[in-house]
């Protein structure tokens, strides 16, 4: 379930500006405004990762799993941070894959984050994430899951219609 945050201190927003009852102006130097207004909000969301730990092979192919999409026209944008949460000796290894505006649309692997570590992606019109977690021992037993969590920390702009 994501989380959605509309009064966080961070995005330095108004405070409950769905009940003031500020007016816009209708004309601004000629320009009709539709009595409507952009806003910054924030989504803000931490979302669990366990999917199974590929070896990459013929017999047990890299899959990608995917933990955000947008299906709207608002461009989330900010810092996403990866964790990997498995045994630096043992565990998968996370490859991180984005498909957003910076890229130019197109999906592509940005990070790969090793078993303990984190890494922090900025994303400008985010479209979607997804991850895939490999491993590339082939010696020692492969942890069949691996673990961590995504944070995300995103803005974007709403308009807001005006009374």
């Amino acid at each position: 379930m994501m989380k959605h945050y509309e009064n966080s201190s961070s995005c330095d927003m108004k405070k409950n500006w769905s009940h003031e009852k500020e007016s816009c102006p209708d004309r601004v130097k000629g320009f009709n405004l539709c009595k409507k207004r952009n806003e910054l909000r924030c989504f803000k969301q931490c979302q669990p990762i366990s999917q199974p730990c590929n070896t990459g092979g013929d017999d047990d192919p890299i899959t990608y799993y995917n933990y955000f999409i947008s299906r709207t026209n608002f461009e989330f944008s900010g810092l996403v941070v990866v964790t990997n949460s498995g045994n630096p000796t043992s565990g998968c290894t996370m490859r991180v894959r984005v498909t957003d505006r910076a890229g130019g649309g197109a999906s592509q692997v940005v990070a790969t984050v090793s078993p303990g570590a984190s890494v922090p992606i900025f994303v400008e019109g985010l479209i979607s994430l997804d991850i895939a977690c490999v491993s590339a021992e082939t010696e020692l037993p492969v942890p069949t899951t691996c673990s961590g969590e995504v944070i995300f920390d995103l803005e974007y702009c709403a308009t807001k219609v005006c009374l």
